[in-house]
């Protein structure tokens, strides 16, 4: 079995979850992760107009270390003809995620139903929209209720997929997650500038973004970054939702504290890797100041 982020056979959970360090039951998610991913990698329409970013994305296919609860995708706005934005796109995105869905079931063995499709947030006016898509599933040695239940979109045990629009993606390659099955995947680079600006965007937002000082941490202890664009890609972003980009503005003290509320609570999701708060502060800070950004 190789020491990737997650296990691809049902025969393979507890080996994975032994080897890894982590319990079986969160390898029975990163499998049932992994086969929402092939049903979308196994759709020509999805595999064509979504693109995997996030923390997810770095972990499937970059810096295996630390996995979160839901998969994150951006519409590339550039296709035409694509089942997701305008009217009647939840229905429309739906039908197609619950076709892809029976392919993999039948592949793996995992039982899939989407539970519900709802844009997040409503309205007909709203720039920055995702839709948020549960999908229940239920493993092959579940009792059959739960069979059931997933099968008629209503089971409780759920992955989440959030397939935001308008975000902007500065940078994808195709990766493969198996033999056949390829996604877009948001570079190391790209994945890093998101990551940036969200830690910049924590006092507007008045939100906690600690996993993304970690996670940039991790990627830059074990492989080196195009740091032009890594600085070019948080200007982007950054611009896209009107976040200043400064040096002194990764300094600024909302942005320290929030970053380091609930950090340590990390290193129990981490398999491999955890860099303390102090030490990943300083490796961030030193990249920051690398970077072609303002002073401040």
């Amino acid at each position: 079995m190789s020491r990737r982020g997650y296990p691809t056979t049902f025969a393979a959970l507890t080996a994975w979850a032994e080897e890894t360090g982590i319990s079986v039951v969160e390898a029975r998610r990163r499998f049932a992760q992994y086969g929402v991913l092939n049903a979308i990698a196994s759709s020509r329409t999805l595999s064509q107009a979504l693109i995997f970013r996030g923390g997810n994305a770095l972990d499937f296919f970059w810096s295996p270390n630390r996995s979160t609860l839901d998969l994150d995708f951006t519409l590339d706005a550039s296709l035409e003809g694509s089942p997701i934005g305008g009217a009647g796109a939840a229905g429309l995105l739906r039908a197609v995620l619950s076709g892809s869905l029976d392919d993999s079931s039948r592949a793996l063995n995992i039982t899939y139903g989407v539970n519900s499709v709802a844009q997040q947030p409503p309205g007909v006016d709203k720039t920055f929209i995702i839709y948020q898509c549960k999908v229940g599933y239920a493993l092959q040695d579940d009792p059959q209720s739960q069979h059931a239940q997933a099968r008629a979109g209503t089971h409780s045990r759920v992955i989440q997929l959030d397939i935001s629009i308008n975000d902007i993606v500065c940078e994808s390659e195709t990766r493969a997650l198996t033999y056949h099955r390829l996604l877009r995947v948001c570079t190391p680079e790209d994945i890093a500038a998101e990551k940036l600006r969200a830690l910049l965007q924590q006092p507007i937002r008045n939100r906690i973004r600690s996993q993304d000082l970690l996670d940039i941490a991790v990627l830059l202890a074990r492989r080196s970054l195009d740091e032009d664009k890594v600085g070019r890609f948080l200007l982007e972003k950054a611009a896209a939702r009107n976040v200043p980009v400064t040096r002194a503005a990764f300094r600024h003290p909302v942005v320290i504290a929030n970053a380091r509320q609930d950090y340590n609570a990390l290193a129990a999701s981490a398999r491999d890797i955890f860099v303390p708060f102090a030490d990943a502060l300083a490796i961030v800070l030193a990249l920051v100041d690398r970077l072609a950004i303002p002073v401040g």
